[in-house]
């Protein structure tokens, strides 16, 4: 490496990419070389591209199932969080990201808590980036695009039907409550989207309203249709 001043070829090593020319004295920063691409790479959608040359340099071919992408956030996590004490750890993260270690989230959140935001607002990305905070929202747009593709048979609307609440007590929900028992939201959720669990009562009136969450109530009782579990399915279907 030369001198970005004078060209002499001997810089003295500071540290954290920056180096000191013995002939003029100059203070620099090398400028490191972008990362090679990912185009093309079927990972793309699913996790960014920093993740992406990590898990191809270690070769690993594992399915893109829930626990593959837990293990991966959680070790990637651990690699960015020691790049920012570890100066070898830090060189190698730069040569991999295509955003600067200290422009990187100093905590992200966790898999499991990315998947919980979204089942919990029917998958609603500014909804569930209003529960983690801004610096959420990159990793819920991939972890959404996963949970429409490869991973639909992780999200709420694969899992198996439960019994359909009585009439009687779908229709004491209207006008909806200003609070809920929870035997009225284990019928709130069978008569809105078939099951007892998914998202969160709160979630579901953010996304769709009181008013549209009472329509949807009347379409079950006049004739058994979910509107709002079509409406879910469809946004996923459109990625």
């Amino acid at each position: 490496m030369r001198c970005l001043q004078c060209g002499d070829p001997h810089p003295s090593d500071l540290g954290r990419q920056r180096y000191s020319c013995r002939a003029c004295g100059a203070v620099y920063r090398a400028v490191p070389s972008a990362p090679r691409p990912v185009a093309g790479d079927p990972l793309v959608p699913y996790l960014p591209a920093r993740m992406i040359r990590w898990i191809r340099d270690h070769d690993d071919r594992s399915p893109l199932d829930r626990e593959t992408l837990a293990r991966w956030y959680k070790e990637f996590d651990a690699l960015i969080a020691k790049a920012r004490t570890d100066e070898a750890v830090r060189a190698h993260v730069e040569e991999i990201s295509e955003i600067p270690l200290d422009d990187l989230p100093a905590k992200p959140p966790a898999f499991s808590k990315v998947c919980a935001a979204l089942h919990a607002t029917c998958y609603d990305l500014a909804l569930a980036q209003g529960r983690l905070g801004p610096s959420a929202a990159e990793r819920l747009a991939h972890v959404r695009a996963w949970l429409a593709g490869p991973g639909r048979p992780a999200t709420w609307t694969a899992a198996r039907p439960s019994e359909p609440p009585a009439r009687e007590h779908v229709e004491a929900l209207l006008p909806l409550p200003d609070t809920f028992e929870a035997a009225q939201v284990r019928t709130f959720f069978t008569a809105l989207f078939g099951m007892e669990r998914g998202p969160s009562l709160t979630g579901v009136l953010d996304r769709f309203g009181p008013e549209q969450v009472e329509s949807a109530l009347r379409a079950y009782l006049r004739d058994g249709s979910r509107p709002l579990r079509e409406r879910v399915l469809a946004d996923l279907d459109a990625g």
